[in-house]
């Protein structure tokens, strides 16, 4: 299971990341990364996060001090469907609009982060695997277009009744 990691690039985040957030998610099996930890060539910063909020299976978004770009990139995972899992050091910096989202606020605790986070996860990795496995798609192998088509159901009862 992969979760990618929204925070600003500031060095006050280093240990809320590295000791909070991916030290946590390993604890489950959960591979958390940020972009700046990862090698890329081919695409600019901006098509590369829109790449791996697309392929992550759930986003962590720290949202404390409300950095523009850490909003923008929340609101393309939200756009996308993604399961963004929030959090913030203060409550204030959680917008009124999302704040009916699920959030975390850890205040100045990494502890504090580790134990609500490993909660959080744990929950969501089962609800991810429990959503994965409830939809189950048979494909029609004559079909060459591999798009799915909506059918009609039809019964057709006979009336035994002899009348």
């Amino acid at each position: 299971m992969f979760a990618f990691v929204l925070m600003p690039f500031d060095p006050a985040f280093d240990d809320i990341y590295r000791l909070g957030i991916k030290e946590t998610a390993e604890k489950l099996g959960i591979r958390a990364e940020r972009v700046d930890e990862q090698i890329f060539h081919k695409e600019n910063i901006l098509e590369r996060i829109y790449g791996q909020i697309d392929a992550a299976d759930l986003i962590i978004a720290d949202l404390t001090g409300r950095n523009p770009n850490v909003f923008y990139e929340t609101g393309y995972a939200h756009a996308k469907g993604k399961v963004c899992l929030l959090l913030t050091s203060k409550a204030d910096d959680i917008p009124f609009d999302l704040k009916h989202h699920r959030h975390l606020i850890y205040g100045d605790s990494i502890q504090n982060l580790r134990q609500a986070l490993l909660k959080d996860l744990d929950w969501l990795k089962s609800e991810i695997a429990n959503r994965r496995s409830v939809l189950t798609v048979r494909l029609n192998k004559n079909k060459t277009s591999g798009l799915l088509e909506k059918g009609r159901m039809e019964c057709q009862c006979q009336d035994r009744s002899g009348v």
